[in-house]
Order: structure tokens, then sequence, then C-alpha cells
């Protein structure tokens, strides 16, 4: 192989790695607060009228897990996390 075929081997192989990572973001985890500091996971951006709610990355959840200013709500209470939301340690039906 010559020193041409390895480069063009090369970018091929970084811009299919790209790809792949692009791709691989679909499925994003979002960490959901309102501005009482109720928190809890979501994998959409949901909305309700008069409700604000900040959407974080899960990294900014790693970092803020033990911070006491939040409350953080656990998953698996049986609620739709995609049709909902808490607000002062209630869950809210959207």
């Amino acid at each position: 192989m010559n020193s041409k075929t390895v480069k063009q081997a090369l970018l091929a192989t970084a811009v299919a790695i790209a790809g792949l990572a692009s791709t691989a973001g679909g499925a994003s985890a979002y960490v959901a607060c309102n501005r009482f500091g109720d928190c809890w996971h979501t994998d959409t951006r949901v909305h309700f009228p008069g409700v604000r709610l900040t959407f974080h990355s899960e990294n900014w959840w790693d970092h803020h897990k033990t911070n006491s200013r939040y409350t953080w709500h656990d998953p698996d209470t049986g609620h739709d996390w995609h049709h909902g939301y808490w607000e002062h340690g209630t869950w809210h039906s959207g």
C-alpha cells in the first residue's frame, strides 16, 4: 500500500466513525429540573403551559447529583416520564 492509499483508508475510517457517532446520539437522555429544584430523568424535552423546565445533559447530573439544592426523583416510581412533571415533590400528569 502506498501512502496515498493509506491516507484515503484512514480518511474513510474517520468519516465512518463520525457517522456512527452522530447516529448514536439520537437516543439522548436529559435531566429535567423545575425552578423549585425538583429534578428527574427524561428522554424527551417535554413542555407544559405555565411550567418552566430546564433541561440538562446526563453529564450535568453526574456533577450535581450530590447537591442538596436539588430533589432527585427516581424514574421507577410508576410515573409516565414522557407526560408529566414534578413540582414541590408531587407528580403532575401532563
